[in-house]
């Protein structure tokens, strides 16, 4: 079969960095469809200022497909008398054929009429030409502009397309731009147009001549080898920021990295400030010397720089950092004349939550709740517990966090030190709404994380109490982020604080316009939420019905979780696994259905039982017990399923000799006893009774 190269590179003014790469990938996976390729066979590219889909091996015809219309059922097809009736003719008009091309077709409702058509395939050149216009035009993009007189429109006004199927140029229309084979270089170092071919490593070629690097992957190597040489100049490492990094690929074609400098009295500053308006104001990257501390070095990744240039453009760029961070230094100075104490009282004229009260409410609800945890948890730091609670939420009124919307906290950090607050007190404010991310750590003392604690949970019980509960992809609170805040904060920080206690206490803490009568419901459905984040947290490294089996056995204690599913791993790599999980999903769906039936609740007697099976489990089920519990209050849950494991013989004894429904109440309650012993064993671990297979 007859196959050619396809290039399409759609060129335009500058796309917004954070559009254009979803952008390419988009129209180079519709390609891909169009013309029965997969994405991964071709090489999707793209700078600023143009979009590339690049397929090494097209057909030059996409081939015949055959097809069958059914149509209605021969009883109504025809009359009586063998004539088509007017169901069937025009059946046959709608699928363009003759009635004498109907065929008749057996299915399971009897026969129907059917036509069996052949598609010619169209030539892949028509096939694309005709489809990129309109792909262009659904093209999935956050906003569109019209140009000029154009009624079309596009994310940014176009200037070139290129459409290559081997020699072939593909010929196209969209928005006043017709297609051709003539590209554009670097809008400064090489403005005119460049002849392009359909071969990928000439193409490449004769644009990099003309000083653009169609390359993302190419670029953003570049930009980090420049970074790399430039900070051995100076003997310091840049503080890696590999998101603004990757915005900077998408901002340049022709990536030429320069260290820039500003006034060290910035310095002053917090370098979380410092970097903050850096990367969001200006897309640069700081610099830190060898011991980790912020330089006044910055490197910029300029997309026009020649030698002759360079010094303009590094003091083009300090002119402008300096004014930001003279701003910034003034937020600063400004703010620190105010104690956070003092700005506290001012947080009751601020709406945290309509129907949730003020941030001070919630400063309140926040300082209880933590005071309690340190309580329970970490009693020697209790005061400082407090304290941070307190001030955890004040520098929400500084100017300096107005500014810097994503710095709260951190800010409130610093000036808690700038104020003689104790480093513990200042770093648990600093660090309370830690875990921002999933990649995030949590805060790192125990101060900070009973401070973390409660303000998530209040977060969560507060959103849930006023019915703004998360669904399908929508959680504008962020919910299900603070709720993996919290269960990370109870495991990672070592905390044995029972969940629904936790909860419990932070419902309660609910204003009671929002609480009233409706504690329990709140309660239960919030519970339920941290379980279906439990199951997302655990699912990517266990089957999905072993989570459900260990979390059916409770989830109350979250750092259990992870060392029962490990043990119930272990178990379930044994050979013998099968037999050993039937046997005990056996016991446990007989002990379920019975509690229905309330048949349980008996204390179990070995007087009354009549089989020496009853007895053997029995006498096994003494003999482990004691050391199983010791083992399962330790923590050592592999060790526990082991020794439970061994009782399998009893209980396949127990079944294969025992009936354990019979009519006489006492003995049939007796027997279920012992079969909840049994299942008291492994209950603390897992609920075999879920796992498939």
């Amino acid at each position: 079969m007859n196959t050619a190269p396809l290039l399409i590179e759609i060129g335009s003014e500058e796309i917004p960095a954070g559009v254009v790469g979803n952008a390419a990938r988009w129209l180079h996976e519709q390609i891909a469809q169009l013309v029965g390729a997969t994405a991964e066979q071709g090489q999707v590219l793209y700078t600023p200022r143009r979009m590339v889909s690049y397929f090494p091996q097209v057909v030059l015809r996409q081939p015949d497909r055959h097809e069958v219309a059914m149509g209605p059922a021969l009883k109504a097809s025809r009359t009586d008398d063998g004539q088509w009736t007017r169901a069937a003719e025009g059946f046959a008009k709608g699928q363009g054929v003759a009635m004498s091309d109907l065929d008749m077709v057996d299915t399971p409702k009897g026969q129907y009429l059917a036509a069996k058509k052949t598609i010619v395939g169209k030539p892949t050149s028509e096939l694309v030409a005709e489809a990129l216009p309109r792909l262009l035009r659904q093209m999935p993009l956050p906003k569109r502009m019209r140009w000029g007189t154009e009624r079309e429109a596009f994310v940014r006004p176009l200037h070139w397309l290129v459409a290559l199927l081997g020699n072939v140029v593909l010929d196209f229309e969209f928005a006043g731009m017709r297609s051709g084979s003539t590209s554009q270089g670097h809008r400064f170092y090489h403005p005119g147009l460049v002849e392009v071919t359909s071969e990928l490593a000439l193409y490449k070629v004769r644009l990099r001549e003309a000083q653009v690097i169609l390359d993302p992957d190419e670029r953003k190597s570049i930009i980090l080898q420049g970074i790399d040489g430039l900070c051995r100049e100076i003997g310091g490492a840049w503080r890696q920021d590999f998101d603004t990094l990757d915005v900077v690929v998408n901002l340049v074609e022709s990536p030429r990295p320069l260290l820039g400098v500003f006034d060290p009295g910035f310095l002053e500053i917090p370098p979380e400030v410092i970097f903050t308006t850096l990367r969001e104001n200006q897309k640069l990257f700081t610099i830190n010397d060898q011991q980790g501390k912020l330089t006044n070095r910055f490197i910029a990744v300029a997309n026009t720089l020649s030698e002759a240039s360079r010094a303009v453009v590094a003091a083009g760029n300090t002119r402008v950092v300096s004014a930001r961070l003279a701003d910034a230094r003034f937020f600063y100075r400004e703010d620190v004349r105010v104690p956070l104490a003092e700005r506290v009282v001012g947080l009751g004229d601020r709406i945290w939550l309509a129907g949730m009260g003020s941030i001070a409410d919630k400063v309140k609800r926040i300082e209880n709740m933590a005071s309690r945890f340190a309580e329970l948890l970490c009693p020697d730091v209790q005061g400082q517990v407090a304290r941070a609670a307190y001030l955890c939420k004040a520098d929400l009124s500084t100017r300096m966090v107005f500014e810097f919307p994503e710095l709260q906290g951190v800010i409130g950090g610093y000036y808690a030190r700038a104020d003689g607050e104790e480093a513990a007190v200042a770093e648990a404010i600093a660090s309370h709404y830690q875990p921002r991310f999933a990649a995030d750590a949590i805060p790192a003392t125990a101060q900070g994380q009973m401070v973390a604690l409660a303000d998530k949970l209040d977060s969560i019980v507060g959103c849930f109490g006023l019915g703004l509960v998360p669904s399908g992809t929508q959680d504008p609170y962020a919910l299900r982020r603070a709720a993996l805040g919290v269960l990370r904060i109870l495991v990672e920080g070592g905390h044995a604080l029972p969940l629904s206690a936790a909860v419990t206490q932070a419902v309660a803490a609910l204003p009671e316009s929002v609480r009233a009568g409706k504690e329990p419901a709140i309660t239960a459905q919030i519970l339920e939420f941290f379980r279906g984040r439990l199951a997302s947290l655990h699912a990517a490294d266990h089957p999905v019905d072993a989570v459900d089996a260990v979390l059916e056995a409770g989830f109350d204690a979250v750092g259990t979780i992870a060392p029962r599913l490990q043990a119930l791993a272990e178990l379930r790599a044994a050979a013998d696994f099968a037999p050993l999980a039937a046997a005990f999903k056996r016991v446990a769906n007989l002990v379920r259905k019975s509690a229905g039936d309330g048949d349980l609740g008996a204390v179990f007697s070995a007087e009354l039982c009549e089989k020496q099976a009853e007895l053997d489990l029995h006498r096994k089920l003494e003999s482990i017990a004691g050391t199983s519990g010791a083992l399962l209050d330790a923590g050592d849950f592999a060790g526990a399923m082991r020794l439970v494991a061994l009782v399998k013989p009893e209980v396949d004894g127990f079944f294969d000799g025992v009936m354990v429904m019979v009519d006489d109440p006492a003995v049939r309650r007796n027997r279920l006893a012992l079969l909840g012993r049994c299942a008291a064993l492994f209950a603390r671990i897992a609920d075999f009774s879920k796992l498939q297979g």
